[in-house]
Formats: structure tokens, C-alpha cells, sequence
């Protein structure tokens, strides 16, 4: 099953969602699979401070979307650059969010769902025997850095060890960071604004600390 699609139905029976919304996200990943005139196209630039920015868009029509960007990044007085001389510096992997795990017990004979808080160490133990990269705890959440290739075979293993994953998406990671002035920092949050505001674009990443 695509990944997306999953993702979709997971969360829907997670919050018990009615059968017609159940339906509608089914459509629309599969109108979205079947969508041979929707091209994935990654624009590279340097932005304020000198950050890496790259721009990955879905779209129908490609000089739409790539007339859209120039204009944006013209806009913000940053032009665009030779195709891998940002992207290089950036590797795209599957990101895991998870909240809490299950286990089941016998209720009054009846086998029940038991939702427990995360355990860090533990968790970390487990995380750390399975094919994932990197495990960081934000806001009592465990984030899971996976390589693109090791998808099925973590979130297989998630689910074995009845993990709650609430999120996962393929996304582009800096294989390292820079610093920025405040300033920087603010015109690069403008950019990167503008940009996830037009309709092509999917996602938007930076290599700023």
C-alpha cells in the first residue's frame, strides 16, 4: 500500500473517523496515484544568510510552477542554481512520529487495548536494534530519522512492538546545518512562507540550524 494512503487510514481509525470520510481519503490517494500528469519537480537555491533552500513541487503543469518560484525568489532578491549544487547537501528520508504504545490485556475476559506512555530509554533501546539512523525525544515525542530504502522493514517492526506512530512523511534532511544571523533568519522564514503558500508547491527545507 502507498504510504500515504496508510498514513490516511491509520489516522482515520485512530480517531474513529465516519465511513464516508474513510471513503474520501481512499479516493483521493488513489486519484492521486493514478495522476500520471502530476510531476515531481525539486528547484534549488541559496537564501538568506546563504541557507540552502530547496522547493519540491507536484504539479500539472511544470513552466506554471517553475515561472511561480522564479518569481518568488526574484522577489526576495535570491536566484536560482546549478540543479545539484544545493541538493547535494541535503538526503531524503522517512521521518517517524510516535506518542505512546499499546499492549493487550484481559479485561473481565474480554482482550482490550492498553494505551501506556513511552518508556524513553526503552524505546531507545528498541528503536536503536531496528534499521533506523537517528531517534531524537521532541515534546515527548520520539522522532525516528529512517534511510529512504528501510521503510517497510521499520514500520513493520513498529507495529510488532506496538508502537503508536502518529506520523511519517519522506522528507529532505541537511546532512548539516549552519548558523544565521536573527535577521537571516527572519528573511528566510518570509521566503519559505511565500513559497509553501503557492499551490504547486508540496514541501519546503532549509539547512539553517
Amino acid at each position: 500500500m502507498n504510504p500515504a494512503l496508510e498514513l490516511a487510514l491509520q489516522k482515520a481509525k485512530y480517531y474513529n473517523l465516519p465511513r464516508d470520510v474513510i471513503d474520501k481519503a481512499i479516493k483521493k490517494w488513489s486519484w492521486q496515484l493514478k495522476a500520471d500528469d502530476l510531476h515531481e519537480v525539486i528547484y534549488e537555491w541559496y537564501g538568506p544568510g546563504w541557507a540552502a533552500v530547496l522547493v519540491k513541487t507536484l504539479t500539472d503543469n511544470t513552466n506554471r510552477s517553475s515561472s511561480n518560484i522564479r518569481i518568488i525568489f526574484w522577489k526576495y532578491g535570491w536566484n536560482m542554481w546549478e540543479p545539484g549544487s544545493v541538493s547535494r547537501q541535503f538526503k531524503e528520508k522517512w521521518v517517524f512520529e510516535i506518542d505512546w504504545m499499546s499492549e493487550m490485556i484481559n479485561d473481565k475476559w474480554n482482550m482490550v487495548e492498553k494505551v501506556n506512555p513511552l518508556d524513553y530509554d526503552e524505546a531507545e533501546m528498541d528503536l536503536l536494534d531496528m534499521d533506523v539512523e537517528d531517534v531524537e525525544n521532541e515534546d515527548g515525542h520520539l522522532i525516528v530519522t529512517v534511510d529512504k530504502n528501510n521503510f517497510t522493514s521499520v514500520r513493520d517492526a513498529l507495529k510488532a512492538k506496538k508502537y503508536h506512530v502518529i506520523d511519517w512523511a519522506l522528507r529532505f534532511l541537511p546532512e548539516n546545518t549552519i548558523s544565521i544571523t536573527w535577521e537571516d533568519e527572519k528573511a528566510l522564514e518570509s521566503l519559505m512562507e511565500a513559497l509553501d503558500a503557492d499551490d504547486d508547491v508540496d514541501s519546503v527545507y532549509a539547512n539553517n540550524a
